[in-house]
């Protein structure tokens, strides 16, 4: 977790940086109030403001990128109604409090959204098909391209990525073993090229858990909220239920690399000025030490062969992955290692499996609260 930092040291517009010395006092409100409870191990209030401040940051430094500047801006407006306090001295003691107390709240409405729509806390591995008539390669891409729906579950959400992607992993090039023991080109192809093989899943920029019932309305109000943010309006409905297994959202992924994806160990940040081309980006470097590296920067392509099958048949090709979802998912995996949030939710995680029964006597009641707060709905800002 990093301390925000002072006022002189930040690069802001005229209108952030008269609003940054508010974030700061509000930082300083929260770290004179953790000293004095040392049991609130997960101090919400901290982590709330950080997240706030160093979101504002990184919207800022890069308006440049696909969702531009808009973000930033609608993140000003939020940050500005919360210094509104009615019924407060303007200037006393009790406002600033409000103040503080509005702008820590602030702070979790994202941490919680973005914690609830980007990590992933894993699941099922899709079982890997095994069919004994091995349809051909250009059989699955037929039958695959012609499906007018998209996936509606995970399995078959891999199998569209798997056509799209070459059968092989989009950082690394690997190819997916499975394919290759199913389909002979795909071996061919890789002893002819001397690339490996491994084992791929389908990632998803936005989580799968969308598509579960139980937590749907909670996931939905979380995607609409980040995607409004960022004015991408025009995602609010594709990312709700089956919808999030579409093309935009997918990627061939070798396993080892999705698992560190989904726990926002890494990102893919745009190239400006060069189309579905990204550096990836990891929180440090001992992120990639004990497996093999993907290489600093990728560029994403639809299989030729699966280009020139669309032409023939007058369709329009697999879309790759959104590069304004992925500069979202970028965004917000960055605010949450800079604020504490992404280490927070670890140690979250890690309490409740070595607390399987709350304490009596109130011991618990700072993990309770802080998992509560990060299960909750949203939460509405009001001036």
């Amino acid at each position: 977790m990093s301390k925000l930092p002072g006022l002189s040291r930040v690069t802001l517009d005229h209108e952030g940086q008269s609003l940054w010395p508010k974030i700061l006092s509000a930082e300083q409100a929260a770290l004179q109030v953790a000293p004095a409870k040392p049991g609130a191990k997960y101090k919400d209030p901290l982590i709330g403001i950080r997240v706030l401040g160093f979101l504002l940051l990184d919207l800022y430094e890069h308006r440049q990128h696909s969702f531009g500047a808009i973000p930033y801006k609608e993140l000003l407006k939020e940050i500005a109604s919360c210094l509104s306090i009615a019924g407060r001295a303007v200037g006393s003691k009790a406002e600033a409090d409000a103040q503080h107390g509005k702008l820590q709240d602030l702070g979790l409405h994202y941490r919680n959204h973005l914690i609830r729509v980007f990590r992933s806390n894993g699941g099922p591995v899709p079982k890997r098909s095994d069919h004994p008539s091995r349809p051909s390669l250009d059989t699955v891409r037929d039958r695959i391209i012609n499906e007018t729906r998209p996936a509606t579950t995970t399995s078959s959400a891999r199998k569209n990525a798997l056509v799209r992607d070459e059968y092989r992993c989009k950082l690394t090039g690997v190819y997916d073993s499975d394919a290759s023991k199913q389909h002979p080109e795909i071996d061919a192809r890789a002893k002819a090229t001397g690339v490996s093989l491994a084992v791929t899943q389908c990632a998803h920029i936005f989580s799968e858990t969308a598509e579960d019932g139980e937590n749907k309305t909670e996931y939905a109000a979380s995607a609409m909220a980040i995607l409004r943010m960022f004015g991408l309006n025009d995602k609010l409905e594709s990312l709700v239920g089956s919808n999030v297994h579409d093309y935009f959202n997918i990627l061939t992924m070798r396993m080892d690399l999705h698992h560190l994806f989904d726990e926002l160990e890494f990102w893919l940040e745009e190239v400006i000025g060069q189309e579905n081309t990204y550096d990836i980006v990891s929180v440090e470097n001992r992120v990639f030490r004990q497996i093999s590296p993907p290489p600093a920067r990728v560029t994403f392509r639809v299989d030729p062969d699966v280009v020139a099958a669309c032409t023939a048949k007058g369709t329009k090709p697999p879309k790759l992955p959104s590069p304004a979802l992925l500069a979202v998912r970028a965004a917000c995996s960055r605010v949450a290692h800079m604020s504490g949030a992404a280490e927070q939710y670890d140690q979250i995680l890690r309490d409740l499996e070595d607390t399987p029964v709350m304490a009596e006597d109130g011991g618990s009641a700072d993990l309770l609260q802080s998992r509560l707060l990060q299960s909750s709905r949203t939460v509405h800002i009001k001036a």
